[in-house]
């Protein structure tokens, strides 16, 4: 009976075309081999069974696939499909030994597809935390990694206007621009060269001279660029209006929105609270 119910069945289910599938990124359908079968089309060729399937690509790399269908193929499930198998007709051809009747009725994913659909996910997932924390980190000055020396002498340049801003730049204050340097670029600068930079600056700057500030500089260094300039306005417990002035036309030069500006500014309130500034007349 068999052997007359094998011609039977294909015969029967044979009316779907062959399905070909092109490589490109986004939703495309899939063609996944499943088990092979005792059923055979009526010219005698052997059917595969196989999942049909939705999958995710990018650039034709297949990242997730979740199946669909159960479908007959008589080429290995590489691209033709002769036949959809309804659930009823599975378990009809499983109940006679021609196909596994270990495989579920219902179409689903082994536990090695399952894994290999989350694994990219997984991996995103973790590389955003990762992006995540090292901005976070950044961004509160963390780390032991000095900052680029580009950025580090931009940053210390500013710290020299914002502080040259309200008038002569006094041993407090060299101080105060020494240790909020080390504190955010992990660097160290010599009181000389502090004293040398205020000396030589020319507070008659142009919007040109803002924008240069931050041109080349990372997002993070521009971030510790106005932490450090808030900080040196903020030492005393007040801001005065040339120093208001001066990091307002640095954060537009540097192209920092409002938002960034404020977060910047609160970062620096708990900055005051976590690192006071130690005095000369108070060391030791």
């Amino acid at each position: 009976m068999i052997r007359f119910l094998i011609p039977f069945m294909a015969a029967a289910l044979l009316g779907n075309p062959a399905q070909a599938f092109s490589d490109d990124t986004g939703m495309f359908d899939g063609l996944q081999f499943v088990s092979e079968t005792e059923l055979r089309k009526p010219q005698g060729q052997a059917l595969s069974l196989c999942h049909t399937t939705r999958e995710f690509r990018i650039w034709g790399v297949t990242i997730t696939s979740n199946p669909v269908d159960y479908v007959l193929s008589s080429d290995g499930c590489i691209t033709q499909i002769d036949a959809t198998l309804t659930a009823v007709q599975l378990e009809t051809a499983q109940s006679f030994d021609l196909i596994d009747a270990s495989l579920p009725v219902t179409p689903e994913n082994s536990q090695e597809q399952t894994m290999r659909n989350v694994a990219p996910w997984a991996l995103i997932a973790l590389a955003m935390l990762f992006i995540i924390f090292r901005r976070l980190t950044s961004l509160a000055g963390g780390g032991k990694k000095p900052l680029r020396s580009k950025a580090s002498q931009r940053i210390l340049t500013v710290m020299c206007y914002v502080a040259r801003s309200r008038g002569a730049v006094d041993s407090k204050g060299v101080s105060i621009i020494g240790q909020t340097a080390k504190r955010l670029t992990q660097r160290n600068f010599k009181p000389s060269e502090i004293m040398r930079i205020t000396d030589q600056i020319d507070m008659n700057l142009s919007m040109r001279d803002f924008i240069d500030f931050g041109t080349g500089l990372r997002d993070a260094e521009k971030d510790r660029m106005m932490r450090a300039a808030f900080y040196v306005a903020l030492a005393d417990g007040r801001m005065l209006p040339p120093e208001h002035e001066f990091l307002t036309n640095l954060a537009a030069g540097i192209g920092m929105p409002g938002e960034d500006f404020r977060r910047v500014m609160n970062l620096t309130f708990n900055d005051l609270d976590n690192y006071p500034p130690v005095l000369p007349n108070e060391a030791g």
